[in-house]
């Protein structure tokens, strides 16, 4: 191995027709590597007395302006003592540790989130919906999949949050999606592999209004005037579905993937799995004029399919249900629910109508349930019916039956 003296003139002049290591002997460790192609490197070689080898670190390559020969010379001691303390290490050795400590990519950890959360959990706590595993996917990939092959315990948190922070001016919403999921996951890595990385987060939270603070439910619109654009789609089975929301005040997306085995015409009743929280399961007495809505969704039924409310499309060899509702002039899907429970807080007890909305019961909930720890059927049925015969009245609607007759001049 050639001897030189390292000083930027003379490093300038080598050439070399194979590749050469030169030394210098007032500078131990230090090697300086060229090519056939004039590409100069500098290493340093130092005992590892934990490993108990000889390790070479590659500082940079020799730079043509400057006096980096000298910056050279100066690392020889930052190096040493990288080596004496173990940080340095062969990327073999760096990929064995990430192994070892079970450290999965940015991409990996997602997937690892969504399957722990897809999954039956010992909380009790709901699992995420596959829409829900979809949309984190799709964000995750638009705004984080530059960082999607990086360890987590090496995430540049700082070019993250710029970049969330930056992103929030234009896209808020986005913003916050974005910045919960790297949140998110990041946390779960944390459980899973007792660590204590920093939390990608935004500088301030973007504010997510209710629907009270946006205003956009407009509770001087007419009732009656609402009904009436409900009436004049010609889908029968959006029709229906928009009818049953209002009635009932079920959640869209838990209603409109209904199938006929979690209804039973002859009891009026229906079960549904799992709530928005929660994985056990609900049955829910229907009224009378929700049955009779259901009994019609049955008269039409399309064969061989189990959806309550089917597609008219099919994609491949399936039809799937009803996707989200479209807003009509006066109403959107959503806000059936709340004019329902308009009319539930008026005419029900708190428990019940909880109940019959799907909603998570709490303590004093429970409580007003007693020992069963849910309605009893006559309890439901005299509160739906109740509710269905007050927004009835809103409506200016005729009772069906005999019984509402004498229900609504009692």
């Amino acid at each position: 191995m050639p001897q030189i003296k390292f000083t930027d003139t003379s490093v300038a002049k080598l050439e070399a027709d194979k590749t050469t290591w030169f030394t210098d002997p007032t500078c131990k460790g230090l090697q300086l590597c060229v090519t056939p192609g004039g590409t100069k490197t500098w290493y340093l070689n130092k005992w590892d007395a934990t490993a108990q080898k000889v390790r070479r670190v590659k500082l940079g390559q020799w730079a043509t302006k400057g006096t980096h020969t000298r910056w050279a010379k100066d690392q020889i001691g930052k190096v040493a003592l990288d080596v004496q303390e173990g940080k340095a290490r062969t990327k073999a050795e760096k990929v064995a540790d990430k192994a070892a400590l079970g450290i999965p990519t940015f991409r990996e950890a997602l997937e690892q989130y969504i399957a722990h959360r897809t999954t039956a959990r010992a909380s009790g706590k709901a699992r995420m919906v596959e829409q829900t595993a979809k949309d984190y996917r799709l964000a995750f990939d638009k705004h984080l999949t530059k960082w999607a092959d990086t360890s987590v315990n090496e995430l540049p948190i700082l070019e993250i949050n710029q970049y969330l922070n930056a992103l929030q001016v234009e896209h808020p919403h986005a913003a916050h999606r974005a910045g919960s999921i790297a949140g998110a996951v990041v946390r779960f890595v944390n459980r899973l592999c007792a660590l204590a990385l920093p939390i990608p987060a935004l500088l301030d939270n973007t504010q997510m209004k209710s629907r009270v603070q946006t205003g956009k439910l407009d509770m001087q619109v007419s009732w009656a005037d609402r009904w009436a654009e409900v009436e004049a789609i010609e889908n029968e089975h959006i029709r229906l579905a928009w009818q049953v929301t209002w009635y009932t005040g079920f959640r869209g997306r838990s209603l409109r993937a209904l199938k006929w085995d979690q209804i039973n015409l002859k009891d009026g009743t229906v079960t549904f799995p799992r709530l928005k929280r929660q994985e056990t399961p609900r049955v829910i007495v229907l009224a009378d004029d929700v049955l009779r809505l259901f009994t019609r969704l049955h008269e039409i039924r399309i064969e061989d399919c189990d959806w309550v409310f089917p597609s008219r499309r099919i994609v491949g060899d399936a039809r799937g249900h009803l996707d989200a509702l479209d807003r009509l002039p006066l109403t959107a899907s959503g806000d059936l629910r709340h004019l329902w429970m308009t009319a539930a807080r008026e005419v029900a007890p708190r428990h019940v109508h909880r109940w019959l909305a799907q909603q998570t019961m709490t303590d004093d909930d429970l409580r007003m349930l007693g020992h069963y720890g849910e309605p009893s059927r006559e309890e439901q049925k005299a509160s739906a019916d109740a509710i269905v015969a007050s927004i009835n009245s809103r409506l200016k609607r005729r009772p069906a039956n005999v019984v509402e007759i004498g229900r609504a001049t009692a």
